[in-house]
């Protein structure tokens, strides 16, 4: 355990971090500090941790009462799984005489022997003969069947011209013959490829066998890993990460335990030590894709840690997981056809996982019947969102929206920093990042330029504030998941996160400062160009 200065102002939380939403506390600030501090005076450890790593810090209290603190990385670093100084793992993988290691290499050597198989000279070569023999075939019998059709063209002359009957059936012989020929040709090379591919075919049924050994050894050992990470909560239960996924219906993404928060809670619970507060803050050079900046906290993911993290704080005080509702619905426009209503911050856009009631039904309920969801906005977001209220209205809208021919103008306060690009009142432009889900850290998305959907916004800054935050206004050209969020937040975007977005990097606050304020589309029923309005003044 790291102890504070002595000078340190010991004032403990009342209830633990909700490590999915939260601001974290001035000891957890002040630990993360020390931390970088010391990583920064190292030149060994500024080595492993340069090119960027999520860290973690957990305030605890001992038997005694004292007040000190636990730091961790996430996964490894430069092929190490303990460092002095940090927590080590909940179970080591790295172990080279241990039974991950084992397998690994087993699994390793199964994988070897279909590259071996795969890029070697027999299955080339096989595949290289057959191509040279298709292509040979097709011209040899080509030229063939073009003598063939000269010599019907020559015939057919002679017949014009001829009764004599012997040299008719000559003719006939001739073409019989030739027939023939064609026959044999096509049977000899049918023979040979077939040969061929055969043999091609009992590489790929051996690749096969191999490449399902491979995913039941892999299965396997994930199955196995995963019942080797035993953890605690403050229950004094334990259980292992395979049966906390199990019981959600869940299969562990891989990685599951080895993210900082359940590393230093583990450890906590393993040395008698009392969780008091907890942050994961990102230290080194930001990624490519996400959006990770030195220094800033962020939640904890949902897909490795929202089941674990859920069994490993049970019996602490914890800060409430959800967050209140900035205001309430309001109808904006309705008709026969349609309901435009303004979704409060907190509320989501159509029923999910977390219980809340959200848009869809409350609409539903508020009229009596079934509406339909035309697009959504994230639960965090506000503003102006359309309902079809039939099926054939909820399609012609959609259509819209694939044509691009709906318009949204949102707008948003940033969270100005040093690493974002310069902005000034007035500017405008154009944000051009594919993105894609992060599957390793949902519900997040990352810039991925290769396989990423395209995604567009444009933006106009109305005014930079003296305590650094900036208005703007944004159009999305696309509507992509987290788009405005990621473009604003990504140091490839604007690199200013919004106000309240602690998923991506943005100042603590009250809500996310994000307001869908206006809408233009055209009016399925009647054709009539029409644009609705909310208040933007929502923060």
């Amino acid at each position: 355990m790291h102890r504070f200065p002595p000078e340190t102002s010991l004032n403990i939380p009342e209830r633990f971090t909700d490590p999915f939403r939260y601001s974290p506390h001035p000891l957890v600030s002040l630990a993360a500090k020390m931390l970088m501090k010391r990583i920064s005076a190292s030149e060994e450890l500024s080595s492993y941790f340069s090119e960027g790593k999520m860290l973690g810090v957990l305030v605890v209290s001992n038997a005694s009462g004292q007040i000190g603190y636990l730091v961790a990385f996430s996964g490894n670093v430069s092929g190490h799984s303990h460092l002095e100084g940090f927590v080590p793992p909940i179970y080591d993988l790295l172990d080279p005489s241990g039974y991950f290691k084992i397998k690994e290499a087993e699994i390793t050597a199964v994988n070897n022997s279909i590259d071996a198989l795969e890029k070697g000279p027999a299955f080339n070569s096989l595949k290289l003969e057959l191509t040279l023999a298709e292509t040979r075939r097709d011209e040899e019998i080509g030229l063939l069947k073009a003598r063939m059709a000269i010599s019907k063209r020559e015939r057919d002359e002679i017949r014009r011209e001829t009764s004599d009957p012997s040299r008719l059936r000559e003719l006939i012989r001739e073409s019989q013959f030739e027939k023939a020929e064609l026959r044999r040709l096509k049977l000899g090379w049918e023979e040979k490829i077939s040969t061929l591919k055969e043999d091609i075919r009992t590489i790929l049924e051996e690749l096969k066998r191999m490449k399902t050994r491979r995913a039941e050894m892999s299965d396997a050992l994930q199955k196995w890993i995963f019942s080797q990470y035993i953890v605690h909560n403050a229950l004094g239960e334990s259980s292992s990460i395979g049966e906390i996924f199990d019981r959600s219906g869940l299969i562990p993404p891989g990685g599951t335990g080895e993210c900082a928060a359940p590393k230093l809670l583990e450890y906590a619970y393993r040395n008698s030590l009392k969780p008091l507060a907890m942050g994961e803050f990102w230290y080194g050079l930001s990624p490519e894709t996400a959006v990770r900046t030195q220094g800033h906290f962020y939640p904890s993911c949902t897909s490795k840690c929202g089941p674990l993290m859920g069994y490993m704080l049970q019996g602490l005080s914890t800060e409430s997981e959800k967050d209140p509702l900035i205001g309430v619905p309001e109808i904006v426009f309705e008709d026969e056809h349609i309901i435009a209503a303004s979704k409060p911050s907190g509320m989501p856009s159509v029923p999910g996982l977390n219980g809340r009631e959200s848009m869809e039904e409350w609409l539903s309920s508020f009229y009596g019947q079934k509406v339909y969801p035309v697009h959504r906005l994230d639960m965090d977001t506000s503003g102006i969102i359309l309902f079809a209220r039939n099926i054939e209205t909820s399609i012609a809208l959609q259509k819209q929206f694939e044509q691009h021919s709906i318009s949204k103008t949102y707008k948003a306060r940033l969270s100005r920093t040093k690493e974002g690009r310069p902005v000034e009142e007035g500017d405008t432009g154009e944000i051009h990042l594919a993105l894609s889900a992060d599957y390793d850290e949902r519900p997040r998305q990352k810039v991925d330029l290769q396989q990423g959907r395209t995604a567009i916004t444009f933006y106009n800054v109305r005014s930079v504030g003296s305590d650094g935050s900036i208005e703007i206004i944004f159009q999305p050209y696309t509507g992509r998941t987290h788009q405005l969020r990621v473009h604003s937040a990504h140091t490839s975007g604007l690199g200013h996160p919004i106000i309240g977005d602690l998923l991506y990097g943005g100042s603590v606050a009250s809500r996310l400062h994000l307001h869908a304020f206006e809408i233009s589309f055209t009016h399925p029923a009647n054709g009539k160009r029409m644009t609705l309005s909310t208040s933007a003044n929502c923060y």
